[in-house]
């Protein structure tokens, strides 16, 4: 699994990867905010994050992605990036990182097979 980016390549016109995108992320709990020349995908609280850290249910544990699409003609590549630092909680002795390693790595697991089920998937570097 990548660290901190995760590519799809998908099939179809932009508009139509875009759409297949925001039903993966959002069938995976992420909710999507448009940005200038980007997506910000979030799910999970940060307050829990932060202060339950390895206590915090998975479900709870905050998780943001950029997702940003390059058109390829014919096929989209969309690019899902979380953040280099993001807080854990806790004494932060590396098993918060480890869990949120974890939760990202199901979370982007279940956007690759929704993709998957929907037939647009052609390829993932995850």
């Amino acid at each position: 699994m990548a660290l901190f980016t995760f590519q799809f390549v998908v099939r179809g016109d932009l508009a139509a990867a875009q759409d297949a995108a925001r039903s993966a992320l959002e069938a995976a709990g992420f909710a999507i905010e448009q940005k200038h020349d980007h997506w910000r995908a979030t799910h999970g609280s940060i307050a829990k994050t932060v202060l339950l850290g390895l206590r915090a249910h998975n479900d709870d544990v905050r998780e943001v992605l950029d997702v940003r699409f390059t058109d390829l003609g014919g096929t989209v590549q969309v690019d899902l990036h979380r953040p280099i630092l993001q807080p854990g909680g806790g004494s932060d002795d590396g098993f918060e990182q480890i869990k949120l390693h974890n939760v990202y790595k199901d979370a982007i697991a279940r956007v690759e097979a929704d993709l998957r089920q929907r037939g647009v998937l052609i390829s993932a570097k995850v």
